[in-house]
């Protein structure tokens, strides 16, 4: 009987880890820059703890959707409105997805070759699958197969399932996170049994081992893409951002983005026309890591429900450092550069957002005369109702 080969101990993956935070901060604008290092730091440890579910507690023959990205999951600058889900998969399975369809604007199921955390090079999402299409009961249950080929003797929803895939996301959005109800979704595999054996130990050391690179790949995209993004000096103007390598064509969404730097008594006034039919709309702001700034504690991002349009059916914010007292505020959080995003979901048209540059004492000769005037109390019941609105929905 051959030995059985050692397998690693714990000080084993840590000196694994160890070297993903020098070449990350390596990455960082400033290396030096005290507060960025911490931030990567926790973002990295974020990263590490999705890696525990999406890698170690999670297995493609008896998977289970799990946090993917969340507020302190965050990393690739996820969206407030969307809760995020992601199970592990083998292409050549069959597997039933069921559950409760819920109230949200939609939910969408993406199933990839690559996860963009598992790769340095992902490839673009196989296809898009859109929960609306399937049969929902009156009681708001659903159920659908995926596998390779249709049985014959399966009469209910199905759905394709690319022998190449490895794994299913999961977005659903919400504009009213205190009202709608998010989707209740499980997952099983149907040509196992029922009752998952216990793990390998080697089995653990193969998925263990993977979470360097995970958490390497699931931050150092993002920071060079932000480089990028400034080196083509797309500085406080938007331009249209192709996610379609992660998404896939059939992600219905366009993006627009911009890297916004601003000083304290400065401030970026944006503006835009609506489309005249649009499923979903946003803006967020991100901070340099690419993580989204604290949507919880602050107004760092609004929705198509969540914002106020002016009297000519037009969007207008504000993005400044001070509350300069309009509704349509986003707050930076204290981040003199970071990014902006919005995006158009299944929309009639994409309009790109204008946006300049002002002193923030002079917002108001900037905005309609008509703008509301936020007072503090105002902002003070806001962001408690907006924080009560973001515990709501599900993220753990």
């Amino acid at each position: 009987m051959s030995p059985t080969p050692a397998l690693p101990e714990w000080k084993d993956y840590l000196a694994r880890w160890a070297p993903v935070a020098d070449r990350l901060v390596a990455r960082l604008r400033d290396p030096g820059d005290v507060d960025d290092r911490q931030e990567l730091y926790a973002m990295m440890l974020s990263a590490l703890a999705g890696g525990h579910f999406g890698l170690v507690a999670n297995d493609p023959d008896y998977p289970e959707f799990v946090p993917m990205l969340s507020q302190a999951l965050n990393f690739a600058a996820p969206v407030p409105d969307f809760v995020y889900t992601y199970a592990p998969i083998r292409g050549g399975g069959t597997y039933r997805i069921a559950g409760h369809r819920g109230t949200t604007l939609f939910c969408f199921v993406t199933v990839s070759e690559t996860y963009f955390t598992r790769t340095d090079k992902p490839k673009p999402g196989l296809v898009n699958y859109d929960l609306d299409t399937l049969t929902i009961g009156a009681d708001g249950r659903f159920e659908v197969l995926l596998s390779a080929e249709k049985p014959k003797d399966w009469k209910g929803d199905w759905w394709y399932l690319d022998p190449k895939a490895t794994n299913l996301g999961v977005r659903h959005a919400s504009y009213d996170w205190s009202n709608e109800i998010d989707p209740r979704m499980t997952i099983e595999r149907l040509d196992v049994p029922a009752q998952r054996p216990r793990p390998r130990a080697a089995e653990i050391a193969e998925r263990m081992e993977e979470i360097a690179q995970w958490m390497e790949y699931s931050i150092q995209h993002w920071l060079i893409h932000i480089e990028e993004t400034r080196q083509k000096k797309v500085v406080n103007r938007f331009e249209v951002t192709d996610y379609s390598g992660f998404t896939g064509s059939s992600w219905p969404q366009v993006y627009l983005e911009t890297v916004f730097e601003i000083e304290e008594d400065e401030a970026l006034v944006i503006e835009t026309e609506i489309p005249e039919k649009v499923r979903y709309w946003s803006f967020l702001l991100a901070d340099e890591l690419f993580a989204t700034i604290d949507w919880n504690h602050r107004q760092s991002s609004l929705n198509g429900h969540q914002a106020r349009l002016d009297s000519d059916g037009r969007f207008r914010a504000v993005l400044s450092h001070r509350d300069p007292g309009v509704p349509n505020w986003l707050d930076p959080g204290g981040w003199k550069r970071g990014v902006i995003q919005n995006r158009w979901n299944q929309a009639s048209s994409a309009p790109c957002p204008s946006m300049k540059k002002i002193k923030v004492a002079d917002v108001r000769q900037h905005v309609p005369k008509d703008t509301p005037v936020v007072p503090p109390a105002e902002r003070d019941r806001a962001l408690r109702l907006r924080r009560m609105g973001a515990q709501m929905r599900r993220k753990w």
